[in-house]
This record gives C-alpha cells, sequence and structure tokens, in this order.
C-alpha cells in the first residue's frame, strides 16, 4: 500500500519454455482504472507491468484485476486477468535477520528471569518463542531464494517449489486429459491420402449445393465486365485475346453526315492505319454488311470505302475494321502491267501467251501479228484471276453497267420544264461504261476518284447537248443534262448515237 503496483507476467510456451511477447500498455490496464503502465523486460518471456500514481489510491485490503492484453509474434491473446490485492507495507527479507536476532534476544531474557520479577505467566513462554523463531527461520530460507535481476523485484525463475511449467504441460499430454482439451473436428473435412478423396463432413454429395439465381448472375456479370488482355502463354485469357487479334483489328461507330461511301468515325489511329483493310457494319440497317476501306485518315476518322455500300449508314452504326487486306483495282491492274515479261511463267494465262508470241517474234517484230493474237484470242480462255485478259474480260462484262468503282455519279436528264425524260444513252467517254435512262431520268455510275468525260445521246425530238465534266475527289457526284427539242424539219432524222 501506499507503492507503485507491479505485476510480474511469465509467457510460457507449450515445452515450458519463456517466450518472447509484446505487453499492450494502450490496453492493459487495472479493473476500474484508467491508469497506462510502463513495461519493464526482465528477461526473455518475463515482464514486470507497473502502475504509478494510481488514483484514487487503493486502500489496504483491495482486491483488483490486472487485465493484461499483448501479443506473441503478432498474434494476439484473449485478455488474462491476474489477481492483485492490496497489503500493508510490510518489512523486506533485508529485515528478518534483525528480527530473528530480536527473537534470541526475548527468548534470552526470559530464561534468564527470577522468580522475584513481575508475573509473566501471560507472557509468550519460551516454547512458544522457540516456534515463532524456526517459523522465521523458515520464511529466512525461502526469502534467501530471491534474486533481485532488478533491484527490488523479484525474478521468478529463481523460485523453487510449486508446480513448473514442464508439469502443466504433462498434465495436458497425459492420458485422458489430453482428449478433454482437443477441439471437436467431427464435422469437418477429411482427406483419404490412401484414395485420393475428400469426405466433406459426413454427406459428401454437392448435387443439392447449387449457387443461387444472384449469384449466377454475379459471376456472369464479373465475367463480363472483365477486361482483356494479352494474358500469358498456354492460358484461356491468351487464347480469347488471339483469337480477338485474328478476327478484329479495331471496333468504332458512325459519326457526322455519312454517306454510301464516306463516312467520319470516332476512330484516332495515324493516318492510313486501315487503308486496303474490311469494315464490316455490326449495328443499324447495314449490319453484316462488309466493304474493302480505300483510305483512312485521322482527321475526325475519316473513312472512304473502295466499293459503296447498298445504302448510307446511320450515325451511331457500330462497324468493327477485320485485318484483312485488300488492294484496290487500280493497284492490282498497275501490278499486272509492272509486272517483269519473266513472271508470266504459267501456261494457259494471257500473260503467258502474250509473252510467248513476243519472244516468238524473230528479228522484226510482227506487231500486226501479235496484235492479231491479242484481240483474236478466245474470252472464255481467259479465266485466272489477277491476269491482265480477266481484267480486260471483266471491263467488257461490265458494258452496259454502272461501273465498280468507290463513289455514285448521279446523271439526270430532263427537259427545260424539268420533265424527266425516259430513253436517253449516257456514256463515259474512253470506256465501255454506258446506261439508258428510265422513266425517272437518271443513270447512276460507280467510278473511282479522276475527271470524266459525260456524254449524252438524246431520245428521238430532241437535240444532242454538250457534253459535261465530272471531277470525283472522294465524293459522291450529281450532274444534269438538260435538253431542247429539236428544230429540224420532221424529215429530218435526230442523232440516236
Amino acid at each position: 500500500m501506499g507503492d507503485d503496483i507491479k505485476v510480474v507476467v511469465n509467457v510460457i510456451d507449450s515445452t515450458g519454455a519463456h517466450a518472447a511477447a509484446t505487453i499492450d500498455t494502450t490496453t492493459t490496464r487495472l479493473n476500474g482504472y484508467s491508469a497506462a503502465p510502463t513495461v519493464n523486460t526482465i528477461a526473455t518471456g518475463i515482464y514486470e507491468i507497473v502502475f504509478s500514481g494510481v488514483t484514487p489510491a487503493p486502500a489496504e485490503g483491495d482486491r483488483l484485476i490486472c487485465k493484461v492484453n499483448g501479443d506473441i509474434s503478432g498474434t494476439a491473446w484473449t485478455t488474462y486477468g491476474v489477481p492483485v490485492v492490496i497489503v500493508a507495507d510490510e518489512r523486506g527479507t533485508d529485515n528478518a535477520s534483525t528480527f530473528d536476532n530480536t527473537v534470541d534476544t526475548v527468548i534470552t531474557d526470559a530464561a534468564s528471569r527470577t522468580a522475584s520479577q513481575a508475573d509473566v505467566s501471560l507472557l509468550a513462554t519460551t516454547a512458544d518463542l522457540a516456534v515463532v523463531d524456526g517459523n522465521v527461520d523458515a520464511i529466512k530460507v525461502k526469502t534467501d531464494q530471491l534474486a533481485f535481476t532488478v533491484a527490488n523485484q523479484v525474478d521468478a525463475n529463481s523460485l523453487t517449489g510449486g508446480t513448473s511449467p514442464a508439469d502443466i504441460y504433462t498434465y495436458f499430454t497425459t492420458g485422458t486429459n489430453e482428449d478433454a482439451f482437443k477441439a471437436d473436428v467431427t464435422g469437418l473435412s477429411t482427406f483419404d491420402p490412401t484414395t485420393q478423396s475428400v469426405t466433406v463432413g459426413t454427406n459428401n454429395d454437392k448435387t443439392d449445393y447449387a449457387l443461387s439465381s444472384a449469384a449466377n448472375d454475379a459471376i456472369g456479370a464479373a465475367f463480363l465486365a472483365y477486361t482483356l488482355t494479352k494474358g500469358t502463354a498456354g492460358t484461356i485469357e491468351r487464347a480469347f485475346w488471339q483469337a480477338l487479334k485474328a478476327t478484329q483489328l479495331a471496333d468504332g461507330e458512325v459519326s457526322g453526315t455519312p454517306t454510301a461511301s464516306a463516312f467520319d468515325t470516332n476512330l484516332t489511329a495515324v493516318t492510313g492505319a486501315y487503308n486496303h483493310l474490311l469494315l464490316l457494319f455490326t449495328s443499324g440497317s447495314l449490319a453484316g454488311e462488309a466493304r474493302p476501306i480505300a483510305t483512312y485518315n485521322s482527321t475526325n476518322g475519316r473513312i472512304t470505302l473502295q466499293e459503296a455500300l447498298t445504302s448510307a449508314p446511320s450515325s451511331a452504326d457500330e462497324f468493327i475494321v477485320v485485318p484483312d487486306h485488300s488492294h484496290p483495282v487500280s493497284e492490282i491492274v498497275e501490278g499486272i502491267f509492272n509486272e517483269p515479261q519473266a513472271g508470266y511463267t504459267t501456261a494457259g494465262t494471257f500473260g503467258y501467251y502474250l509473252d510467248s508470241q513476243v519472244s516468238a517474234a524473230g528479228g522484226a517484230v510482227d506487231t500486226a501479228a501479235i496484235a492479231d493474237a491479242v484481240w483474236d484470242e478466245s474470252r472464255s480462255g481467259h479465266t485466272t484471276s489477277g491476269t491482265f485478259g480477266y481484267y480486260l474480260d471483266a471491263q467488257v462484262s461490265t458494258a452496259g453497267s454502272g461501273g465498280s468503282g468507290l463513289y455514285q455519279v448521279s446523271v439526270l436528264v430532263q427537259d427545260a420544264s424539268n420533265a424527266a425524260l425516259q430513253g436517253a444513252r449516257i456514256n463515259v467517254d474512253g470506256t465501255v461504261l454506258t446506261l439508258t435512262t428510265d422513266s425517272s431520268g437518271i443513270v447512276t455510275f460507280n467510278l473511282d476518284s479522276g475527271v470524266y468525260l459525260l456524254t449524252c445521246s438524246p431520245p428521238a425530238g430532241f437535240d444532242t447537248p454538250t457534253s459535261l465534266v465530272a471531277t470525283v475527289t472522294n465524293a459522291d457526284v450529281s450532274k444534269e443534262f438538260t435538253l431542247t427539242p429539236t428544230s429540224s424539219a420532221p424529215c429530218d432524222v435526230p442523232w440516236v448515237g
């Protein structure tokens, strides 16, 4: 009473050896008091918890509880309660010998008393004092065993007697005591290494343990929201990534005011990144329709197609760019004409045939014979795609059609009162492309970028008009012929082309 309150704690492992620990001074307290302690490490696993200036001061006989918290190697333990009793300030072992000498003196004095002295019958007898002396000696034997590693603090390792940590360990691990303190694991899963099988509790039938609908939805949503990356070789993610790259290079949406052959997009790659690749619509009225890309420009993501679509897409229509390269017709033609003579080695092709004719010309070249051979060659022999003869055959076959260029050139034929004229024949000068107007008075050619001269052969009763020039530059073009009635005499025959 009146001193600091000190609690010595021993931390002992299952073998009886001391184990290092950490006392948590933020939560260790005397029950009912707020004073925080300090901790002195006496030795490994031995700690002195000191409470100084506890208010209100405990009185003699008070029984307190020191609640100790801490951890061993980072693993916290549940609070341990250590009982504390407040006793009167007593003499320490440093006064034991003095007290013993005093008792001896009292005994000596009592033995020398004479009968003439006062009645001492009520005083302790020599035998009584001898018992006290023996008890004090026994106490001194015990206190002499105390070691003070820290001044005035007992080292519990020096004490003898009582139950040792080894005794406690033996008690818990002997006979049925061990089973009494074991956890009940009968409901846990077990593994049989012999059969390599797992028994889940008492029931290994998991047929009825299906996930809830909400769990299935959550798993599906998480899977669909997963960002696909390259992954590592041999994984499902890598296989998905490779399949995606093989079928789709980019995806985007149409923007601005699109036409059937050109439109802006939300793509941001560098200019030329998608030239000659295949564009496939995945939404809107053109879903499933595909065309080769002629050019791509990073300004507004502008795409110009090699061939016009069946109709103009709508803004926000979605598409993908497929890594499928397709050369423009102009490049194919140029490649044919620029192919070295030695490249035409396949018998039966038009190029090989021409090479044979040229090679067979001896001395002075018989150009007439060569020309005759070329122009007398049957169309049915030109069946190999990519050869010059096949290309010429394709051009002849398109005579009377509108061509296969990237841009639409619409031509309207009407009279001075803006009435549509049927039966007018429009020809793209220098080509075999010739179309005749119907009741709408309109014909449409599909032409690549360039400058074209359009000539009109009017229907009976109208004069032949002046030809028109159509300049095509990466966009569709519209032209008009306005015809005037002929002023010739009725017997004159008008030009019908």
